[in-house]
């Protein structure tokens, strides 16, 4: 009965958060405002003090990667779609966690695309009223003759080469 309840799930997921420092895998984090004045982040190497100072200036989302019990936390720079790249540790001193609510994380502003794309509705053409009057095309005996001969096939494909205006040309 206790392995379906959902409120010990949550119980035990809200106590490893604070178990964990308040960090759990996946959460958004931010660099604090006066992180560079701490004497570890001063003891860093010059490779990992760019990585980082890149991860602030990139405008990405930075998630938690990897939390041991220590002080310690893996982070890395979300690029979408479960893609981090970047992974670096540091100590928890040097990040806050960023609170979304129930929401997901928003679009980071260095990933949105201004496009002038607008994809307008097509009417469709209506059906005839009466289904005897719908074209059929049945092939006759001896051969296809709803197909159009290869001369009228390459003046098909001259003519929608010459033809850009349409809306899905944007996309190719």
């Amino acid at each position: 009965m206790a392995k379906n309840n959902k409120f010990l799930s949550l119980l035990e997921k809200y106590q490893s958060r604070f178990e964990t420092k308040g960090f759990l895998v996946g959460d958004v984090v931010k660099f604090d405002d006066d992180f560079k004045s701490n004497d570890s982040y001063k003891s860093m190497s010059d490779n990992v003090k760019e990585l980082i100072d890149s991860y602030i200036d990139s405008g990405l989302h930075i998630r938690v990667t990897q939390v041991d019990g220590g002080n310690d936390l893996v982070v890395a720079q979300d690029h979408g779609g479960g893609r981090f790249v970047g992974k670096v540790t540091i100590p928890t001193s040097f990040v806050s966690p960023v609170d979304f609510g129930d929401n997901l994380a928003p679009i980071p502003e260095v990933q949105r695309h201004e496009t002038k794309v607008d994809i307008k509705p097509v009417e469709v053409p209506a059906l005839p009223e009466n289904p005897t009057d719908a074209p059929t095309q049945v092939p006759h005996e001896g051969g296809n003759v709803t197909n159009p001969s290869l001369e009228e096939d390459e003046e098909v494909v001259e003519e929608s080469v010459k033809e850009d205006t349409s809306y899905t040309q944007q996309y190719l």
